[in-house]
């Protein structure tokens, strides 16, 4: 596209293609991060609820709160200390789905941003988790957050900075996911057609179709 941003319908429009595209094929194993981003995602969808209602929220607390309902759903609880926020949709949803066996999880793919949670407290871009972890893929958590609307650019790149910290810290990654916030906003990362789509995982998708349907509630509420 030959502009800096899509507009905010086409950005709430795009959000479940954009979502499914991450998920892995019918059989295969699921990376731990992937359902991160889900969680996060869901998180975001909270500040979006909020705005909706008429009242703020801190998008950093609300990306925190997220992540460790993921350490929840794949480990089976919080981190020791931590706060214990209810369940939302989402991670319930992928928590039910990994007990009883339905998505396997690529092993070892949780291990980094679960240290990086182990602490039980918030971290800040000033004060990271763990200031020189490198991961790639962690960059996944640039897709929604480059989807969220009504907001301007210097605001999805602070986001993605916040997020990041969470768990990692490397000044490089942090500066690819920025950038990854920008492509995804500028519209350079195209959906995936209906027959790439419905190759995804099954149940996952199912959970992604719902987070895209109170998505676009909140967003037209906003």
């Amino acid at each position: 596209m030959n502009r800096d941003t899509l507009t905010d319908e086409e950005l709430i429009a795009q959000f479940q293609g954009q979502m499914t595209a991450l998920l892995p094929g019918r059989d295969e194993p699921i990376h731990a991060e992937t359902l991160l981003t889900l969680c996060l995602a869901d998180g975001l969808l909270e500040v979006l609820e909020w705005s909706a209602e008429g009242t703020g929220a801190d998008p950093l607390a609300a990306m925190w709160l997220a992540c460790l309902r993921w350490h929840r759903a794949v480990t089976g609880s919080f981190p020791e200390g931590s706060p214990q926020p209810p369940r939302r949709p989402t991670d319930h949803a992928l928590a039910l789905i990994l007990q009883a066996g339905g998505s396997p999880l690529v092993p070892g793919s949780a291990e980094s941003s679960l240290r990086g949670l182990a602490s039980a407290d918030m971290a800040y871009p000033s004060s990271p988790a763990q200031p020189e972890a490198y991961d790639t893929a962690v960059l996944s958590r640039a897709v929604p957050i480059g989807l969220f609307p009504y907001v301007g650019v210097e605001t999805r790149k602070k986001w993605a900075q916040e997020a990041i910290s969470l768990t990692h810290g490397h000044p490089d990654v942090v500066a690819a996911a920025q950038s990854r916030v920008a492509e995804v906003t500028a519209g350079e990362h195209s959906e995936q057609d209906l027959s790439e789509e419905q190759s995804r995982h099954e149940l996952l998708s199912v959970v992604v179709e719902d987070l895209a349907r109170r998505w676009r509630q909140a967003a037209q509420g906003a």
